[in-house]
C-alpha cells in the first residue's frame, strides 16, 4: 500500500514538473508573438516655439533699451582743475557713484581715480578718492571682502578647503571661525563669482554648442537638484551654468541666457540629448518673426540655425542602442559647419559629457554617494 502510494506521488511530482516546463516554453513564445505584433511607436511631432512661450523674453520686451554713454572727457586733459597727482595705478578701479560722469569707467587715462592712503587692522587696504565727484571708497568695494574684517588669506584658505569637501562644522573647530560666518562668505563668493561671469562672459563667437543637465541630490536624497551646462566645443568655454529642477521653465531660462552671452549675428550648431525641453527652448529664441500681407507674423526658424539629438537607449543602466538625428536643418549643413571649423563633424554630446563629469569630481557637492547615484533618462 505504501509503495504504491509513493509511486502516485511520484506520478504527480513528474506531472507538475512537465507542466511548470511547458508553462514557461507557452508564456516564452506568446512574449514573443507580443513583440512582433508590437506596432512601432510613431515619435512625437514637436512644434517650435516662439518668443511668446518664453516669459523672461516678454520680460525684456518691455524694457526700453538705454542709449549708449559716450566717453567723458580725460580727467588730466581737463584744464583749471586741481586736485592730487596720480602717484598709484588706479586700472581696472571705477567710480561707484552713478551720478558720476566718469561712473563704470576703468581706464586709468580717462578717470579721475587717485590713491587716498590706506587702512585695516589685519592688512593695509587701498583707498581711493574719485577728483571729480570727490567719491571715497576702497579698493575691495563690490567683492566679498568689502567689510570684512578676518584676513583674505584666511577666507581663501577656507573656502578652498569647503570646494574640496571638507565640512563647515570641521573649518569651525579648526580656524575657529563660526559656521553661520563661513556659510555667509560661501554665498558672498557665489553672487561674486556670477557677477565676473556676467561682466567677462559676453559677445561670444562659437561655432558648436553642446548642452546637458547633471543630477544631484541634495540633503540625502530628498530633493533633486539639476546642474544645467552649456558648452562651445571649439573653445571649451562654459557660457551658461544654471541650478534648478527638469523642466521646461529652467530650460527657457538657461538657452535665453545663452543667446544673451553671443555676439550679434552668431548662430551656432546645437546639439543635446533627449531631452524635449532643449528643443522647444532653442526654437524660441533662435527665430524671427516673419509678416505677409493679409496675414498674422508667423515664427519662422533661422536659416543658421541645426540642432541635433543624440538619444542613448539603455536596458539595465547598460546603453544598447545609439540615436543620432538632425531634428532642424540639415545633416549635410550641420556636418559642412562643423569640419570647416576643424571638428569632426560627426553628431555626439561627448565634450558635454566629460565637462559633467569633471564638474562632478571637483565640486564635492555633487558627489553623489554610492548607493544613489543615477544616469539622467532621455525623454
Amino acid at each position: 500500500m505504501i509503495k504504491e502510494l509513493l509511486g502516485i506521488l511520484g506520478i504527480l511530482v513528474l506531472l507538475f514538473e512537465i507542466y511548470q516546463c511547458l508553462r514557461r516554453y507557452w508564456l516564452r513564445l506568446l512574449l514573443e508573438q507580443r513583440k512582433k505584433e508590437k506596432r512601432t511607436r510613431k515619435p512625437d511631432v514637436l512644434l517650435p516655439k516662439s518668443e511668446k512661450d518664453c516669459r523672461f523674453c516678454r520680460a525684456e520686451m518691455g524694457k526700453r533699451t538705454e542709449a549708449k554713454r559716450e566717453m567723458p572727457e580725460s580727467w588730466q586733459t581737463c584744464k583749471g582743475r586741481g586736485g592730487r597727482k596720480k602717484k598709484i595705478q588706479t586700472e581696472g578701479y571705477f567710480c561707484p557713484n552713478i551720478s558720476c560722469e566718469y561712473y563704470g569707467i576703468t581706464e586709468e587715462a580717462i578717470h579721475a581715480l587717485v590713491g587716498y592712503g590706506k587702512h585695516g587692522k589685519q592688512e593695509d587696504i587701498r583707498d581711493f578718492k574719485c577728483q571729480a565727484c570727490g567719491k571715497k571708497f576702497t579698493a575691495r568695494r563690490n567683492t566679498i571682502l568689502y567689510r570684512l574684517k578676518t584676513h583674505s588669506w584666511l577666507i581663501e584658505k577656507i573656502l578652498w578647503l569647503m570646494a574640496l569637501g571638507v565640512d563647515a562644522s570641521a573649518l569651525e573647530e579648526v580656524f575657529g571661525v563660526r559656521e553661520i560666518t563661513i556659510r555667509t562668505w560661501l554665498c558672498r563668493s557665489g553672487m561674486q563669482g556670477k557677477k565676473l561671469h556676467e561682466r567677462f562672459i559676453a559677445e561670444l563667437t562659437m561655432v558648436h554648442v553642446q548642452l546637458d543637465e547633471l543630477w544631484t541630490n541634495v540633503k540625502e536624497g530628498s530633493q533633486d537638484m539639476w546642474l544645467w551646462v552649456a558648452t562651445d566645443v571649439k573653445t571649451k568655454l562654459v557660457p551658461v551654468l544654471q541650478v534648478g529642477g527638469r523642466n521646461q521653465e529652467v530650460a527657457f531660462s538657461v538657452v535665453h541666457e545663452l543667446k544673451g552671452r553671443l555676439a550679434f549675428g552668431c548662430v551656432p550648431v546645437f546639439s543635446t540629448d533627449g531631452l524635449k525641453h532643449y528643443f522647444y527652448a532653442l526654437t524660441a529664441h533662435f527665430g524671427k518673426w516673419v509678416s505677409a500681407e493679409g496675414k498674422k507674423p508667423a515664427w519662422v526658424l533661422l536659416k543658421d540655425f541645426v540642432y541635433s539629438q543624440v538619444i542613448k537607449h539603455q536596458r539595465r543602466r547598460k546603453t544598447v542602442e545609439v540615436e543620432r538625428r538632425v531634428l532642424v536643418g540639415e545633416a549635410s549643413s550641420y556636418t559642412g559647419r562643423l569640419c570647416q571649423a576643424g571638428l569632426s563633424g560627426r553628431i555626439n554630446t561627448s565634450f558635454v559629457e566629460r565637462l559633467n563629469l569633471t564638474i562632478r569630481l571637483c565640486i564635492s557637492k555633487l558627489i553623489a554617494a554610492p548607493g544613489n547615484r543615477r544616469s539622467s533618462p532621455q525623454n
